[in-house]
């Protein structure tokens, strides 16, 4: 029977697991601390009534990464728990990553009372606005005094009020509950805490529906599609049936456009004499629609940025602030929550846009088989991009193999991308595939075999989150998660970029590229997972092969060159009129 002397932590505890359950969790990430012992305990507890699955990890930075995968999959606020102090600071990068992509990754941090501030109290900082400017939503929540049921009503309230402002859409994103509790932390008998009973048939205490998408969107544009029109599809963007048959340019995660476009194509496009003979005076789009965050090719910025041609951006909000909107250039002549079209894409320029993208992929083909001395992180690209079918999840690391991907054929139907872009960092990478991998299978809990997740990523990537394999014995694991790590020692993104010029080389390695020679099949073994190192191409695209039994984590290493890729992306810029700008793209 219920405990009837719960004290105040353990009340608000079950409280707010309790309605974050109702709320749509049902993952939950946990790293062990005194102070959250309270809310580990309602977990755990949780757990064992089938009502959410728990996954416990040691290092929060990759514990927030596996919470922010595992959001990513379900489209349901996570939770990652963490005691005071720099636990919560370590959550910062995931954090971060998660509100400048709308993923609903929920902070549930632990602190001291507020009077232990200011005294030299262990493990006291003031982490209650830690995520103030990272985060959509974050709230403080005193549980050191007892709560009624009229508290309780209260509490369950905010916990609503969090989880709808994470899944609004266009301005969601990460969350914050910072919960401050006093001892005791954990009972004398291992009883439930009493507390007053939710609404009836599990319903949320609030329900939130002033934050869903209207029937019909407010603000609507019209574009007159006979005008020479060119989509531009980046990170978030959301599918647009009215523009189904223009011409897109989509980076992966986009999803696939029935028109698809070269991203290479764009350098072409807007170098006008180049196209000349392909059937229009001047190849330039006269407009472009730009739907989510494009963030990766040079060449499409700079046609984001040529005053001469009309830009609209479709938005929903999509960045933190509801005043913001991707538009780096300040080039957009107009936004709005929609489109609605008039006309149809002209014949002759659907031809040019078709030869563009022939030629740009031609050159990244002709390259691919011009047989370097050694390949590198671009025909790795290709090998993992060759080998996905219908049906398969493809994670990317962010610089280098994202830009890859997208050059040697993502996006394409069937397979679903997820590329971190919010913030385009290289961290907790590993982590984040893991969760995903963990969403999939649960989404998938008859199929014969696990389905298929695959993960690229350079070593500097794969080494920033080696944690991420660390999976403590008993916790769940991936069935069919295979990670390919292109091994070019070191920063593979800098040789293509400003300071990778022929004349800035000196100090170049070690402040740049920083070369690792870390023994990743040693690091492997440490964690407990299969690992094979690769030097042959033929070897990788066997093993990639979707037959290919996988029974669990597996690391693919293979032996890449980054020599030549500073002149394999200028001989690209140079084939696809790039002019000086690197094929790559800016950033990391």
């Amino acid at each position: 029977m219920p405990d009837t002397t719960s004290a105040p932590a353990a009340v608000a505890a079950a409280v707010i697991v309790d309605e974050l359950i109702r709320a749509g969790v049902r993952e939950a990430v946990l790293c062990p601390g005194s102070r959250s012992a309270p809310l580990a305990r309602e977990l755990l507890r949780a757990e064992a009534a089938g009502r959410l699955r728990l996954h416990v990890r040691l290092d929060e930075r990759s514990a927030a990464f596996l919470a922010l995968g595992l959001a990513a999959g379900t489209g349901r606020v996570t939770p990652v728990l963490t005691t005071s102090g720099t636990a919560v600071a370590n959550l910062a990068p995931a954090m971060v990553e998660a509100t400048f992509s709308a993923i609903p990754l929920l902070a549930l941090t632990a602190d001291r009372p507020a009077g232990h501030r200011g005294t030299g109290a262990n493990q006291t900082i003031v982490q209650d606005r830690l995520f103030a400017d990272a985060s959509a939503v974050h709230r403080d929540v005193d549980a050191t005094a007892g709560l009624d049921a009229a508290g309780q009503a209260r509490l369950r309230a905010l916990v609503d009020r969090v989880a709808a402002a994470m899944r609004a859409p266009g301005l969601g994103g990460a969350g914050h509950l910072n919960v401050r509790l006093a001892e005791p932390l954990v009972p004398a008998a291992d009883l439930p805490a009493a507390i007053a009973p939710g609404r009836p048939g599990g319903a949320t205490w609030t329900e939130v529906r002033h934050l869903q998408p209207p029937a019909r969107p407010a603000a609507t544009a019209t574009v007159d599609l006979s005008r020479r029109t060119l989509v531009i599809a980046g990170a978030g963007a959301r599918p647009a049936p009215a523009l189904a048959g223009v011409p897109t340019i989509a980076e992966p995660g986009a999803p696939a456009p029935d028109v698809p476009v070269h991203p290479l194509a764009a350098g072409l496009l807007g170098a006008g004499p180049l196209l000349g003979a392909a059937g229009v005076a001047d190849p330039r789009p006269e407009q472009l629609i730009v739907l989510g965050r494009p963030t990766l090719h040079r060449p499409v910025a700079a046609l984001l940025a040529d005053p001469g041609i009309d830009v609209t951006v479709v938005t929903g909000g999509g960045l933190p602030g509801i005043a913001d909107y991707p538009d780096v250039a300040a080039n957009a002549r107009r936004t709005t929550a929609a489109v609605e079209v008039r006309g149809e894409p002209d014949r002759r320029w659907l031809r040019t846009c078709a030869a563009a993208s022939e030629i740009a992929a031609e050159a990244v083909r002709d390259t691919l088989a011009a047989g370097a001395a050694a390949p590198g992180g671009l025909h790795v690209a290709a090998a993992v991009t060759d080998s996905l079918r219908t049906g398969d999840l493809l994670v990317l690391g962010s610089s280098s193999p994202v830009r890859d991907c997208s050059l040697t054929g993502l996006p394409f139907p069937g397979v679903d991308v997820h590329a971190g872009r919010g913030a385009a960092g290289i961290d907790g990478t590993v982590a984040t595939a893991v969760g995903l991998a963990l969403a999939r299978d649960r989404a998938h809990p008859h199929d014969t075999r696990p389905p298929r997740t695959l993960a690229l990523m350079g070593d500097l990537t794969f080494l920033h989150d080696a944690a991420g394999l660390n999976i403590p014995a008993g916790e769940p694991r991936p069935g069919n998660l295979t990670i390919v790590v292109a091994n070019d020692s070191g920063g593979a993104i800098f040789e293509t970029l400003e300071a990778g010029a022929p004349g800035l080389r000196a100090g170049f390695e070690r402040i740049f590229a920083t070369p690792q020679d870390v023994d990743i099949a040693a690091l492997c073994t440490a964690y407990g997972v299969a690992h094979r190192r690769l030097d042959d191409l033929g070897e990788l695209v066997a093993e990639l092969h979707p037959d290919t039994d996988v029974d669990g984590i597996r690391v693919l290493e293979f032996r890449a060159d980054r020599a030549g890729r500073r002149d394999l992306h200028a001989e690209l810029a140079r084939r696809t009129g790039a002019g000086a700008a690197a094929a790559d793209g800016a950033g990391e």
